[in-house]
């Protein structure tokens, strides 16, 4: 090799060389700001605590979304036996004349249990009936309105 060679190689290997400084130097400076940012103030025992800390709020959370969970279970099984679904369907039993004043209501709960109650409105009476509704069914005769009224209190009525 001759001293000519050499000269080029020392002058590349010292340009590499300050790079390599540059770049160490940058990457200092850059974990420097982020010991900053997330470590400003704490020591290690400091951060521990923090982590123990959440730990113990995320298992009480957890504990707490489990009680939650089995009260609202228990709820949806009592819920069950409350009338939740109204049908209501107004009608005229008579020909004769008069209006739509009669009606018939049903109050069903969420197993389909309840009752039917009618009201028939006439000029010189009115009647109110009641029948008892067992999964949907009764074991009185249905009239064609109270078996509306029931498909009106599940949603399923089609005009």
């Amino acid at each position: 090799m001759t001293n000519q060679n050499l000269l080029y190689l020392s002058l590349i290997l010292g340009i590499i060389t300050l790079f390599g400084l540059i770049y160490t130097l940058w990457q200092i400076r850059a974990l420097s700001m982020l010991k900053k940012t997330f470590f400003a103030g704490h020591t290690g025992q400091d951060l521990e605590n923090v982590i123990l800390q959440l730990s113990q709020k995320l298992s009480a959370n957890k504990e707490e979304l489990l009680i939650l969970h089995n009260h609202l279970s228990q709820l949806k099984d009592e819920f069950q036996f409350a009338v939740q679904k109204i049908g209501v369907v107004r009608f005229n039993p008579f020909a004769d004349g008069g209006g739509n004043f009669s009606f018939t209501m049903a109050l069903l709960d969420g197993l389909n249990n309840g009752v039917i109650i009618t009201s028939m409105h006439g000029r010189e009476q009115n009647r109110i009936y009641s029948k008892q509704i067992i999964k949907g069914k009764s074991d009185l005769q249905l009239t064609e309105e109270e078996e509306k009224a029931i498909l009106v209190a599940n949603n399923k009525f089609q005009k």
